[in-house]
């Protein structure tokens, strides 16, 4: 059963994709929420979104606006509503939130979120597959032009992070 919701995943996340964008989209939300519902203990019901960004810096401070404004007063995705809360980057320790997400922008400093991220067994996703690259957030989703999911394996691991076997077939890992 868990493999035709994974194959309904799929063709639903497919479905969804359209033209070519380099901003974090709605779909994009959706899909991160639909990869959250595979990981072993995922979170459900109304999940606190920390959007991470760096005030001093302008394109961070618009982009987690405007995360902020997709994901208005809760975006229902699967069975998890994400709730958006603003988190500077110098707060994340401190964040009462139950994933981090990486707006654009936040540069060298973004290497505490993976420190917090790590201690508090949290996942953190982004847009920008650099980042995951750098091992700097676990997870990285885009769905335009096509659906990219992009795991590192060693920053999921340090934060606790496991996703199904069959799931994991769907997803490129480092």
């Amino acid at each position: 059963m868990r493999g035709v919701g994974l194959l309904a995943f799929a063709a639903g996340a497919l479905a969804a994709v359209g033209p070519g964008s380099a901003e974090m989209t709605e779909s994009d939300m959706q899909v991160a929420g639909r990869v959250l519902s595979f990981m072993q203990s995922a979170p459900t019901g109304n999940v606190r979104v920390g959007i991470v960004y760096a005030p001093a810096n302008p394109q961070s401070s618009a982009d987690a606006a405007r995360l902020q404004q997709m994901l208005g007063s809760g975006l229902k995705t699967g069975n998890l509503v994400l709730q958006p809360v603003m988190v500077k980057i110098d707060e994340v320790a401190s964040a009462n939130v139950g994933l981090f997400f990486l707006a654009d922008g936040v540069g060298p400093a973004a290497s505490e979120l993976r420190s917090v991220a790590s201690a508090s067994r949290l996942p953190c996703i982004t847009d920008d597959l650099a980042e995951v690259r750098a091992g700097t957030c676990a997870i990285g989703v885009v769905s335009q032009p096509r659906v990219e999911i992009l795991v590192n394996r060693a920053t999921a691991a340090t934060s606790g992070i496991t996703f199904s076997t069959a799931f994991r077939m769907l997803i490129t890992e480092l």
